[in-house]
């Protein structure tokens, strides 16, 4: 699998490391808005092609898919365009700004009858694997109150991308995405939202609160915070015992279960190399099975915590240029 890479930032340079981890699969071209970045990308990374801007791989022969690793305000450009061309996508989690831009990109998806996916890598990990299993077995009972955090204190560069309105920063696009979709995977979308956050004086999130209802009356509790050190953790809690999702929980090395104050089991799911590649295994999957999506992270799921996320932001009142 040829695959090409629209940005050059940190999370671009861990796609290309889980690659070229991979035996059927090699990053052929790199592409920025920023020729200049573009053109360095390449040569440090020793991929052959670059193209500037962004969009622009959509334009070359030969790649097979595309990773979107741009900041959250580039991500509609070049998955459109690469998926109006017939190119498979990867895109960075959230898929885009806001639902009216995420609607944007699955209706080229669909129209164009081209795989879409969003790169919530935590879906495809073996701790993941292991909470689904436990919660189908019924051994906690159904599940009625899921609590998650993610946080960490963030240097606060002005300009960054995650304190820039304009490029779509925050604490809830850029990790509170990860508690919210792990409730959505295993409560469903809300019937009942409110949310509380921290605003900085450029009108971004730094740290948000949201407690929700869900059918049957479960109840999540989640957070995400660029200014605090959270523990990190998922609580996963049904009337006959609950999961500790160990932290990091977004890529959890360990998941035990627990009941009435004793513990039941505990199990390793820690992994070796990337965890980027379970998700690019995925990818691979679907595209050579002829799928326009994955089973695993459908676009349903996708638009509905896009949706969510909107609701949050629009209690909170946190607005992007452009959206």
């Amino acid at each position: 699998m040829r695959w090409g890479v629209a940005g050059t930032g940190v999370i671009a340079g861990a796609f290309v490391a889980t690659i070229a981890e991979m035996e059927d699969a090699v990053v052929a071209a790199v592409g920025s808005d920023d020729p200049g970045r573009a053109a360095a990308f390449a040569s440090s990374h020793g991929i052959p092609a670059w193209v500037a801007p962004h969009a622009a791989l959509a334009d070359l022969d030969g790649i097979d898919a595309v990773y979107v690793a741009a900041t959250n305000d580039r991500h509609l450009g070049p998955a459109v365009a690469c998926l109006d061309a017939g190119i498979p996508v990867l895109c960075e989690k959230p898929l885009a700004l806001s639902l009216q831009q995420t609607e944007l990109i699955v209706a080229a998806a669909r129209r164009t009858g081209t795989f879409l996916m969003e790169a919530w890598w935590t879906r495809f990990l073996p701790f993941y694997e292991e909470v689904e299993r436990i919660v189908a077995s019924g051994e906690l009972g159904p599940v009625r109150w899921l609590q998650a955090d993610l946080g960490f204190p963030a240097p606060p560069v002005p300009r960054g991308r995650l304190w820039a309105p304009e490029l779509g920063g925050g604490a809830l696009l850029d990790i509170g995405i990860y508690p919210l979709s792990l409730a959505h995977a295993l409560l469903g979308a809300p019937d009942e939202t409110r949310a509380v956050a921290e605003i900085t004086e450029v009108g971004v999130d730094a740290q948000v609160g949201v407690v929700s209802r869900h059918e049957g009356g479960a109840v999540s509790v989640l957070s995400a915070s660029l200014t605090a050190d959270t523990g990190m953790e998922a609580t996963i809690a049904g009337p006959s015992g609950r999961i500790r999702v160990h932290a990091p929980f977004h890529h959890s090395p360990l998941v035990a279960v627990h009941r009435a104050g004793a513990t039941l089991a505990v199990r390793d799911s820690s992994y070796e190399g990337s965890g980027y590649r379970f998700e690019v295994e995925e990818v691979h999957r679907c595209i050579e099975a002829g799928r326009t999506e994955s089973s695993r992270r459908p676009l349903a799921d996708t638009l509905a915590v896009m949706a969510w996320m909107d609701e949050v932001r629009r209690q909170v009142g946190v607005h992007y240029p452009g959206e």
